[in-house]
């Protein structure tokens, strides 16, 4: 029949518009997916990084405190007696 070729060209076509739009999909997904691995890496070096600024201020801090003689700091809150 002549229709027959017709109808598979068709679904040929339809078949390539579909797996087009598959691969396009597949592709952003693994794009976003590299680049929420990225970030995730980028995240957990500047968290390790903050740790060892803040803790490097902080024994800065207590250097300082005890070159100036700075008296401990009295106990928060209420104190029974």
């Amino acid at each position: 029949m002549a229709t027959t070729d017709i109808r598979f060209k068709r679904m040929q076509g339809e078949y390539r518009t579909l797996q087009d739009a598959q691969n396009e999909l597949f592709d952003k997904v693994d794009s976003f997916e590299a680049a929420l691995l990225g970030l995730t890496q980028m995240v957990a070096a500047n968290h390790e990084w903050t740790q060892r600024q803040i803790a490097d201020l902080h024994e800065k801090m207590d250097r300082l405190m005890k070159h100036l003689d700075v008296p401990p700091k009295p106990p928060a809150g209420f104190v029974k007696e």
